[in-house]
């Protein structure tokens, strides 16, 4: 009775020393499988308040998941290239989980230049679209502290009806 256990006490102690590495492989590959970046799109943009130096707006993102696990989001950097350039950048500190496979939307507040918002204005007047970039990074609310990047491009046209408004601003509307 007492080698049966002797041998019990051997066979937990062995197999103690066998499932610790394992276990501590499998938690080095979780942790270092990197998630998918997000998808982020522009779905609104609001004017907040505009002052002679500097224009701030509210703009809505839609955030996809495209990961099969939820991504808890404690934070985001967002900048907005319009035709190459520059134009708002901004950030958010509000907490969100996005579901697997599946989206949410955060408002950010981003600001921009007169001189930004001017130039763009022409541009658009002249080329009647724009090509857009939204990149930045978010901020994975996790023990590891990630970060995931992330990076949309686009480009959005304006109807004939627009490119004339634009192109004739004070001309009346009937």
């Amino acid at each position: 009775m007492e080698h049966q256990r002797q041998l019990g006490a051997r066979t937990t102690a062995a197999a103690r020393w066998v499932a610790l590495p394992l276990v501590l492989v499998l938690l080095a590959a979780c942790a270092s499988t990197s998630p998918i970046p997000p998808q982020v799109r522009i779905t609104d943009l609001r004017l907040l308040d505009s002052g002679v130096f500097e224009q701030r707006f509210q703009i809505d993102l839609r955030i996809g998941n495209p990961n099969d696990f939820a991504l808890p989001l404690d934070g985001l950097t967002f900048d907005l290239d319009v035709n190459g350039a520059d134009f708002a950048s901004g950030f958010s500190n509000e907490t969100v989980t996005v579901p697997r496979l599946g989206e949410a939307v955060l408002s950010v507040t981003a600001s921009t230049t007169v001189i930004d918002l001017v130039q763009q204005m022409v541009l658009l007047a002249e080329r009647g679209d724009l090509s857009y970039r939204v990149h930045g990074v978010a901020y994975l609310d996790s023990l590891a502290r990630r970060r995931a990047p992330y990076e949309t491009v686009g480009t959005f046209r304006l109807s004939r009806e627009q490119q004339i408004r634009a192109d004739h601003p004070l001309q009346p509307r009937f």
